[in-house]
Formats: C-alpha cells, structure tokens, sequence
C-alpha cells in the first residue's frame, strides 16, 4: 500500500519556497478573487482585458493558475471563544446556563472548521523555478531567479488589480505546502494542518 509521500511529488522546504521531487523550486501567490457581478459590464470587460494582457505578458513564466476549494480558517475567532469560556469558567456571577451556552458555541464554530462543507473559493498562481542538478549552488541561484519572477508578476498584477482592492500574497512555505496537501488530498489535509 503507498502513502501519500510516496504519489506526492512534493520533496521538501528550501528557503521558503516548496522543493519538489523533479527537482524545482515553486512559490504560490493568492490572489483574493473580485466579485465581478457588482461591475459594471464595462468594467468587466476592462478587467477581462487587463488580466488577459497580464497572462500573456508573462507567458513565458509558464503561470499556473489555481482555483479550488480551500477551508475556512476560524483559528483566531475559535481561540476567542475557548478564552471566553475559560473565563466563564472562572467567573462565579456566571449562570451554568450561559455556561453552556458559551460551550455550545464554541463546539459548533469547531466542529464547523473541520466539517469539508465549510470552504471558500481562493484563487492562486504558481510560479515554477527548474534546477539541472539540487546542488546548493543551484539552489541559491534558482531561488534568486524565483524571487525576482515572484517580485515582477506581483507588481503587475497589484498593478492590474489595485483598482478592486484586491492585495495578492506570497505564501510562505509551510502555507504552499499545506495548500498543495489539500490541492492532493483534500480529505486528510484537514486534519493535518
């Protein structure tokens, strides 16, 4: 029987860029999706046209496009609530009702985090950074070929995008990684972030 490290063709971390098994280093850039059906018709033909320009500008990058499902992160609204009731906890005035009120809650919003139907839409482009040999020499020099790649699509599309109040970010490593255990195992990457 083969795991998932076995059919994945993700290798490892270097720097913070995601090292895969065919020796290439990536980076992942969100892009926060635009609602469109609140343009003008106009205005989305403008956009249309703006990111078609984008994409064959840089053609030559070989940009892969991403959109998928991806869950929702309640980390920081969760960690409020389990505050709030360790705190009800401790607090005498509090009736046992609201207590377990409190508890409800916040086992619903965690049972909500892990639950597959609780996802959003989030779109990413991949940029890909080949290497002839994994060397370190061959390392360093990819890595500053993919940093300059990097910087040069972001500020284009920032540049397309400003007008939509859409910011794209680099992912870090760790979040590329986890991005492409959902993008290939959607079922168990919930449960091991």
């Amino acid at each position: 029987m083969k795991s998932f490290n076995d059919i994945s063709p993700l290798e490892g971390v270097y720097s913070d860029f995601v090292f895969l098994k065919d020796n290439a280093l990536v980076t992942i850039i969100k892009v926060p999706g635009i609602n469109v059906d609140l343009l003008s018709l106009n205005q989305q033909n403008i956009l249309f046209d703006s990111y078609g320009a984008f994409v064959s500008q840089y053609v030559h990058y070989k940009l892969q496009t991403l959109s998928m499902t991806v869950p929702v992160k309640m980390d920081g609204y969760i960690k409020k609530w389990k505050e709030r009731y360790i705190q009800s906890k401790n607090d005498p005035n509090m009736t046992n009702d609201l207590k377990q009120l409190i508890a409800s809650y916040l086992y619903e919003y965690q049972k909500s985090e892990t639950d597959l139907d609780t996802a959003v839409k989030a779109h990413f482009m991949v940029l890909k950074e080949d290497l002839k040999q994994p060397t370190l020499e061959n390392l360093r020099m990819a890595e500053k070929r993919l940093i300059e790649k990097r910087d040069e699509v972001i500020r284009s599309l920032h540049s397309v995008l400003e007008e939509y109040d859409s910011n794209p970010e680099v992912l870090t490593a760790t979040e590329g990684l986890s991005l492409l255990h959902q993008f290939l195992d959607y079922r168990s990457s919930m449960f091991t972030q």
